[in-house]
């Protein structure tokens, strides 16, 4: 029998299931529920993901793929908080600063490193991955501004 999510069931965020993820997320951002929001969709030849990294240079953004066809997508925001006043105080602090790392994992041997392209633009992150059945190696993927592809 064939259900209409099986294939979304392989590509979840590993966190999406479980309290605890593999990789380098901390322990911290799953307890305080901060995390890379994002969006996956897919067309016949792509996976495709929109991921929000607002404020975000894109020299502290890296996205990477293991050979076991888990893609990482890390950032770090620096807490570059400029006062005016010398005594101005912080009432409240809702942003998040420190390193953040969301996680997932695709259907084995469905993608082809090689092929993924990622683009910045106004804080949104795209990245596409192209389908294909082969095996791949770990590989960084380099981030453009986007138009400079």
């Amino acid at each position: 029998m064939s259900y209409l999510f099986d294939d979304w069931v392989e590509i979840l965020p590993l966190n999406f299931i479980s309290p605890m993820t593999i990789g380098t997320i901390g322990l911290r951002n799953q307890l305080s529920g901060v995390s890379i929001p994002l969006d996956v969709s897919t067309t016949q030849s792509h996976y495709i993901i929109r991921a929000d990294v607002p404020g975000i240079p894109l020299s502290d953004i890296s996205v990477e793929v293991s050979d076991t066809d888990v893609l990482t997508i890390s950032t770090h925001r620096k807490n570059e908080v400029q006062k005016n006043d010398k005594d101005e105080e912080s009432k409240i602090s809702e942003r998040y600063y420190g390193k953040l790392v969301r996680n997932l994992k695709f259907p084995k041997d469905s993608i082809v490193a090689d092929g993924i392209k990622a683009e910045l633009a106004n804080g949104e992150l795209v990245i596409k991955i192209p389908k294909k059945k082969s095996g791949n190696e770990n590989k960084i993927i380099k981030v453009f501004q986007k138009g400079k592809l």
